[in-house]
């Protein structure tokens, strides 16, 4: 009877194991959305082109640890001039700072940056530390300037890296692709929005 007992014991742990196991892939890692800002998707995209980036964006976002969903903003400055002193100073444009309003925002991790790459601030590189991070999505505009300084800029602090071409748009889906087989070349890894609604670890040649 024990050792009926211990076996079913043994049964039931590895299934649960297993079961453990097959998780939604984005779900343990972090998720960096770049740029996803009223100014960039009503001005740079087309009407479809913006919905489709968020209706993507915001599938991951649901199949993401909502604690590990960061934001990264651009910040807009203005120069004005003036007539009495001082005669030319700086302010933050804040309407073009703006998230866009048809993505999900589930968490308050939100930093901006100056820089096309996104590792270059410091907050979000403190979050990250504190927080143990090891492997990083990154998704959002543009594929070949801001995304993928930010990828790059990752990997070189030891990140393992990965993206979600669904989720990613570029100047062109020619100069996207460029982008993407490069950032292929120099090791960022390639999960795709069918991937994580299967819940099921796969890469795949782009």
């Amino acid at each position: 009877m024990k050792r009926i007992l211990f076996l079913l014991t043994i049964i039931c742990f590895s299934n649960y194991f297993c079961f453990s196991q097959k998780i939604d892939p984005a779900k343990n890692k972090f998720l960096i959305i770049v740029d996803i800002q009223e100014y960039y998707t009503c001005n740079s995209l087309s009407e479809n082109s913006a919905q489709n980036l968020i209706d993507s964006v915001n599938c991951v976002i649901n199949h993401t640890n909502r604690n590990h969903v960061i934001y990264i903003k651009s910040i807009h400055q203005l120069l004005n001039l003036s007539l009495t002193l001082p005669f030319a100073y700086v302010t933050f444009d804040t309407s073009a700072m703006r998230l866009d309003k048809r993505m999900n925002v589930v968490s308050k991790h939100i930093f901006t940056k100056i820089e096309s790459n996104a590792f270059t601030v410091k907050p979000l590189n403190d979050f990250l530390t504190q927080n143990h991070a090891k492997d990083i999505v990154v998704i959002g505009l543009m594929a070949e300037e801001c995304v993928y300084e930010s990828l790059i800029g990752g990997k070189n602090l030891g990140y393992n890296m990965y993206m979600i071409p669904e989720a990613i748009v570029g100047k062109s889906q020619k100069s996207k692709d460029e982008a993407i087989k490069k950032l292929i070349g120099k090791g960022i890894k390639v999960l795709h929005i069918n991937t994580l609604e299967d819940e099921e670890i796969k890469y795949r040649h782009y």
